[in-house]
């Protein structure tokens, strides 16, 4: 499924809210030269991670993801500030498309601030940690594929005795913040 079309956006996020790490594609190429009929054989295709590597294709029913124009670029944020990671897609030609996560576990949001010339913590690496286990480390990022910027709010899945975030600062320096079970959101700032 992944290569029923080209893909110009690829977003890295945990979708399902499971700890792993999920990937979409934006799919499809319309601008071809005269004599190539368009790429058009893709809708948006949602691969779960299962971890250890491996995806799993969603079918447009599992996933509710169905655009069948020149999607472009692509990001991931958590819009509407529920836990859940949400997903716009930008369409050459069409309309940006805003898909509203409903079905995903929801995590911890964190909002980091490295400062006054980083607010958005820019270069961060944050990863849950829960006891001696930890989830996959996520970085903010100014720029996250074709003309896309991920939201910077990061949502961290709830690991299962989830006890705090690990952060590393641009520079190397690492910190851990402390977080309860229940909290939904944490703000994080550069150690002074």
């Amino acid at each position: 499924m992944a290569q029923a079309a080209p893909a110009s956006g690829v977003v890295v996020a945990d979708f399902d809210g499971d700890g792993h790490e999920d990937v979409f594609l934006a799919q499809n190429f319309f601008p071809t030269e005269i004599d190539t009929p368009r790429f058009d054989a893709g809708v948006g295709l949602l691969l779960l991670g299962d971890g250890k590597g491996g995806f799993h294709p969603l079918a447009v029913k599992q996933s509710g993801i169905a655009m069948s124009g020149d999607q472009r670029g692509a990001a991931a944020s958590d819009y509407d500030a529920d836990g859940r990671i949400d997903l716009a897609v930008g369409q050459n030609g069409g309309p940006t498309m805003l898909w509203h996560n409903r079905g995903a576990k929801p995590g911890i949001r964190v909002r980091v601030d490295a400062g006054p010339d980083n607010p958005l913590g820019i270069g961060v690496q944050l990863r849950a940690i829960a006891g001696a286990a930890g989830g996959p480390i996520r970085e903010i990022r100014a720029g996250s594929g074709y003309w896309s910027m991920d939201g910077a709010t990061a949502v961290m899945a709830r690991l299962n005795g989830l006890d705090s975030i690990w952060v590393r600062w641009p520079g190397g320096k690492t910190t851990t913040a402390a977080v309860s079970p229940t909290q939904a959101e944490i703000a994080i700032h550069a150690p002074h």
